[in-house]
This record gives structure tokens, C-alpha cells and sequence, in this order.
């Protein structure tokens, strides 16, 4: 079997990490790990998030990658009862679906008794059990991750594939000072962007910044596993910023074989562009189409979700060609307008003559 990208290593890594909203400390400190053996620092900021950046000095607007380190999951609050963090449906959560708590590292098997979808919590059993104390956090009972032929298979890849590509993106970043590239991993987006939320209060990432989400995003009609990563002009909440999309739509065009990048309004879901574009900075989207998403599967059954490999290295691909062409972006809208305005120079006295 052929080694698979770079990219997938990485994600390899880290999906084997569990994680849950506000409990995902061991995919930290594995990005960590990973950013700092190629050379980029790291950093934690007031919220946990982690800030990663290439060495040396850099010209021009940076350009930052956003992708969040959380999955849904469950936290323990109370003897044999725990709360759903994260957005899955209720039909999910029924008797007998196998969990997988975690004390100081233990992994400690359990099973749903009940789901109560007024409060949000479940009920579990298990032999046990009775060592789960609140705070202790859980994850769905499923494969870490495998690869089957193209697809990556896995319990969480929204977003850790969102991860994977921003660090994968910003170790090219290092060998290249033409490309003014930083990522930030935020936390706990799952229950309403708090991560991304309190980087951005903070001023984290400055005005004149482009940002681009990465993130796995529910596959839609028109939408293709293995059709390549879709530049994304919105989500479920609003339209993103065209001049960020410019960043996007240049690289496109350099890329070569345009049919390797799709183009749509993803409304699966909200994603983190759109609480940095209500908070005034320019931020554009890239998402890697999911099956199976946040585990919801056929028939009511919770399963792995699913990402093409062609999919996450060409994202790649499409951000380092995105952070060493800007003037191309820049001059994207200028070299437009121009070309629309010849309609009107060719026919526009015609127009007025026949009005």
C-alpha cells in the first residue's frame, strides 16, 4: 500500500486523540508535538486555543487558517449521567449505543440506558461505571480511524481534518518565506464557537488578517465526496467575504484543473467564518465534504464519518497557492470590473440610442 499524504499522516495522529468540547487536551498537545518537530511555535492563548505560526518575519496581510479541535461528545455530571456536548440528533441516542469514557487517560467502557432530550443528558451503564466522577468526558464507541481504499474513515474528522490540513499547510509555510501564513485551533466550537468567540474578543487576529475556515462540512445534493475541497461563500447563517474568497478563487486558477476544487454555499451548518465576519474581520471558508456527519449514519445508527484523501491534500494544496499568490487575489475584482465594463463601452451607446 502506497504511503499515504502527508496530510493524512497528520490527521492519522490526531484522530486517534479523543476529543469533546472543552476536553481536548490530547489533540493539542499532539498538534503541538507535530508543529513544533517542523519548526513553527506554538502558543496557548487565554482560552486554551493554540496559535501556531512559522518561523521568521513575514511581509504582507497574513492570512490565518481557523479549524476547531473539538467533536461532539459527552461530560459526565453527575453518577451514571452525563450531558450531550455537540449537535446530534436524539434518534441517535437510544438504548445500547456503546460509549467511551475517559478518567485521567482510562479509557472506561459504557452503554446509553435513556437519552432525555428535554435536559440534554443520558443515563449509561457499565462494569465501570461507578469510577466516572463529573468532569470525566466521553466519546462515541467507534473506529479512531482506517483507511479504505480513497476515503479516510473515522469517529471524529469534523474538524480534526480541518486541523490536519492547517498544520500540514503551515509546515510548507516554514521552507517558504513568500507565504504569510498562521493557523488557529480553537476550542469548544461545538457549543457555540466559544474558542473562536474569545480569540476574537480578544483580538487575537488582527484586522488586516484574511481568515479562512478549514473544516469538515456535511456533504450536501450538488456537493461530492472525492469532487474536491469546496471553497465555501457560506453556511446555514450567511454569505462569507468575497475579497476573502478572492484568495481562494486565485489559488483555484493556479492550481490548473479547476475540476479538482468545488464551489458552493455549504448550509449543512454553521461554521466558525461566520462569527468572525459579524465581528468585522474578513474571513472566507474551505470545506472538505463529510459523510456521515457528526456520526449520524443511515438508518439511525451511529458510525464513522468520512472524508476522500484527494480531498484533504488537495486543500492543501489549494491554501499554499492561495499564501504565495495575494496580488493575484488583490487584483481579482479590479481585473473583473474591468472585463464586465467592455459590455458597456461595446454596446452601451447602441443602448442609449435605442432607448
Amino acid at each position: 500500500m502506497a504511503r499515504p499524504p502527508r496530510v493524512v499522516q497528520i490527521l492519522h495522529r490526531l484522530a486517534v486523540q479523543p476529543t469533546a468540547p472543552l476536553h481536548e487536551h490530547g489533540v493539542a498537545r499532539v498538534a503541538t508535538a507535530i508543529a513544533r518537530g517542523y519548526g513553527a511555535s506554538v502558543r496557548r492563548d487565554g482560552y486554551g486555543n493554540l496559535v501556531v505560526a512559522p518561523p521568521g518575519a513575514r511581509r504582507g496581510p497574513p492570512i490565518w487558517l481557523v479549524a476547531h479541535m473539538d467533536h461532539p461528545g459527552l461530560e459526565v455530571v453527575g453518577p451514571r449521567t452525563a450531558r450531550l456536548l455537540g449537535g446530534v440528533r436524539p434518534t441517535y441516542l437510544r438504548r445500547g449505543v456503546k460509549l467511551r469514557f475517559y478518567r485521567d487517560e482510562e479509557a472506561i467502557a459504557a452503554t446509553i440506558r435513556k437519552f432525555d432530550p428535554r435536559t440534554e443528558t443520558t443515563s449509561f451503564h457499565g462494569p465501570a461505571a461507578s469510577r466516572l466522577r463529573r468532569g470525566a468526558f466521553g466519546v462515541w464507541e467507534l473506529e479512531d480511524f482506517r483507511i479504505v481504499g480513497d476515503r479516510v474513515r473515522a469517529r471524529q474528522l469534523d474538524d480534526i481534518a480541518g486541523c490536519a490540513i492547517s498544520l500540514a499547510a503551515i509546515e510548507r509555510a516554514c521552507d517558504d518565506r513568500r507565504q504569510n501564513l498562521r493557523a488557529l485551533l480553537t476550542r469548544a466550537e461545538e457549543i457555540g464557537f466559544v474558542g473562536t468567540l474569545g480569540a476574537a474578543v480578544d483580538g487575537r487576529i488582527p484586522r488586516n488578517a484574511w481568515i479562512i475556515n478549514v473544516e469538515a462540512s456535511k456533504a450536501i445534493p450538488g456537493v461530492a465526496i472525492g469532487g474536491g475541497p469546496v471553497i465555501r461563500v457560506g453556511d446555514r447563517a450567511r454569505t462569507f467575504d468575497a475579497g476573502a474568497e478572492n484568495l481562494l478563487l486565485a489559488a483555484r486558477t493556479k492550481l490548473g484543473d479547476r475540476s479538482q476544487v468545488q464551489r458552493a454555499l455549504m448550509s449543512g451548518g454553521t461554521c466558525e467564518a461566520t462569527p468572525w465576519n459579524l465581528l468585522g474581520h474578513r474571513a472566507t471558508g474551505l470545506a472538505i465534504p463529510l459523510g456521515n456527519y457528526h456520526n449520524m449514519g443511515v438508518r439511525n445508527r451511529m458510525q464513522p464519518e468520512v472524508v476522500a484523501i484527494g480531498d484533504v491534500a488537495t486543500a492543501v494544496d489549494l491554501i499554499e497557492l492561495a499564501a504565495r499568490n495575494v496580488p493575484a487575489a488583490l487584483r481579482r475584482d479590479e481585473t473583473s470590473r474591468a472585463r464586465i465594463l467592455r459590455y458597456l463601452r461595446k454596446y452601451g451607446g447602441r443602448l442609449a440610442r435605442s432607448r
